[in-house]
């Protein structure tokens, strides 16, 4: 069966209306149809580019972590993985959030993993679920409680939280969603940008030269058949967001919606990130499969 499953693309030019109500030209994408890299998986999570050229993924509900090149396709790089979720490259080791173990651990290209962060003020984290790491090494996280049972709870409450470089000690963000989700960070590692499953919100951050998230604001709420999960921001600035039955929702920086990437109806679009030597593939996590997109703009 052909890789190329849809005549999904799309220019993606328009003029829209900012939650300020400016006007703004939107940024001209071309985006070639999604490629169907691998599929049979239970629940695709958490895509991680490493600059050597292949790509980690978590399969959540499997218990591992694979790992796919254009020449191997798909095998296994760690299993078990304490059913791991989000997966961040920093350049040279990769951050895993960990349900199971319900912390943050590192991963190295060996396969070898350490815990580093698995508790707040002393209490034990609910299921950290997606991550990202800014250029000066700081680690911005979030925990909500889809992956623990109420009675073994510890926190009452859904966190946002950071801990900066050789600490590891989890600094509390934010405490007011409900299922924070995913994570990403603007090109200049001057915003960070979270997703509120619960209300389908954007939230963004600024963060300050130690790396604290501040000023905390909604950017938009996407709307229609779909819950907001992982999110990836491109070079150019526009944001790209998991939304589960509703494909993939392309923003502008300042929160208007240029375009949905669309797949079969049976994809579930959890998380993606982009990578390749030019940064311009956006690789889709879709509970059962894996796909890439390629942009050009």
């Amino acid at each position: 069966m052909s890789k190329h499953l849809f005549f999904a693309t799309m220019i993606l030019c328009l003029s829209c209306e900012t939650n300020g109500g400016e006007r703004q030209q939107l940024q001209s994408f071309m985006l070639q149809e999604p490629e169907l890299l691998a599929s049979g998986f239970r629940f695709t999570e958490g895509p991680a580019w490493c600059a050597d050229g292949y790509l980690l993924f978590s399969d959540l509900n499997d218990n591992k972590i694979y790992k796919w090149t254009e020449r191997d396709g798909v095998t296994t790089f760690l299993s078990p993985s304490e059913n791991s979720n989000g997966i961040f490259y920093d350049g040279t080791l990769f951050w895993v959030c960990r349900h199971m173990a319900r912390d943050i651990a590192v991963l190295n290209k060996e396969g070898e993993i350490a815990s580093v962060v698995g508790s707040y003020d002393g209490l034990k984290l609910n299921s950290p679920n997606d991550i990202a790491v800014s250029k000066q090494g700081t680690v911005y996280f979030t925990d909500p409680d889809y992956g623990v049972e109420p009675e073994d709870r510890e926190l009452d409450f859904e966190g946002v939280y950071y801990v900066v470089k050789g600490s590891d000690e989890a600094i509390l963000a934010d405490d007011s969603m409900s299922k924070p989700n995913g994570v990403a960070l603007s090109p200049d590692h001057s915003k960070l940008y979270v997703c509120e499953s619960s209300s389908n919100t954007i939230h963004v951050f600024d963060l300050t030269s130690a790396g604290a998230p501040v000023n905390k604001r909604t950017l938009c709420k996407i709307s229609g058949d779909g819950e907001v999960d992982g999110i990836a921001c491109h070079k150019s600035g526009c944001l790209f967001i998991a939304f589960s039955a509703g494909g993939v929702v392309v923003l502008s920086p300042e929160g208007a919606q240029k375009e949905r990437i669309t797949f079969s109806a049976k994809d579930r679009i959890r998380n993606l990130c982009f990578g390749e030597d030019d940064g311009n593939a956006l690789f889709v996590a879709a509970s059962q499969s894996l796909y890439r997109v390629r942009l050009t703009y």
